[in-house]
């Protein structure tokens, strides 16, 4: 009843998420390759986005170690999605057990984008950030029924985590749209 919201798709969650946390002038961290919408919600909140660097290198896992201390001072989201879309680069364990940890020493949202949760390859099953201890501490996870079971157009998914995080998200669902068509 207060970890669970029903989502119009997962962009759609991800982009509200921005309006319940996000004022202007804040920040939002996104990874340097990931999903528009990361960036796109802070925009239309007048927001700024600081982009993690991700290349070949680091295995493109979002670097949130040298966040400089005047955008963290701001920020108000992280966001991080593995599988990511469009590398394929998967996340450890350790990486998540650093980012929740590095999120609840700011005081920052941390939101896993999990959308490609259920497509992997020789045996891999990709973990919800929410496996890990103390991840419903910070975090909200964001899933995507159109890649898993392959509906997209039904727009239907949704977003699992932290109780205050899900009801300010709900909160703001329950303002600006109408909620799933029901035969959904």
């Amino acid at each position: 009843d207060t970890e669970v919201l029903a989502l119009i798709g997962s962009k759609e969650g991800i982009a509200h998420l921005h309006t319940a946390f996000v004022d202007p002038g804040d920040y939002v961290l996104v990874p340097a390759i990931g999903y528009p919408v990361y960036r796109g919600g802070a925009v239309l909140q007048s927001a700024h986005s600081y982009f993690m660097p991700m290349n070949e290198e680091n295995g493109f896992l979002a670097d949130f170690s040298h966040v400089p201390d005047e955008v963290l001072e701001r920020a108000k989201i992280m966001f991080i999605g593995y599988p990511n879309n469009p590398t394929g680069a998967i996340a450890t364990p350790e990486y998540f057990d650093r980012a929740i940890e590095f999120c609840r020493s700011h005081d920052i949202l941390l939101a896993h984008d999990n959308a490609y949760s259920e497509i992997g390859f020789d045996g891999y099953r990709a973990p919800s950030i929410l496996e890990r201890p103390q991840a419903k501490e910070t975090c909200v996870e964001f899933f995507s029924m159109s890649k898993m079971y392959n509906m997209t157009g039904w727009r239907i998914g949704f977003a699992v985590g932290n109780a205050a995080a899900i009801r300010a998200l709900g909160t703001v669902k329950n303002n600006l749209d109408s909620g799933q068509f029901n035969a959904i």
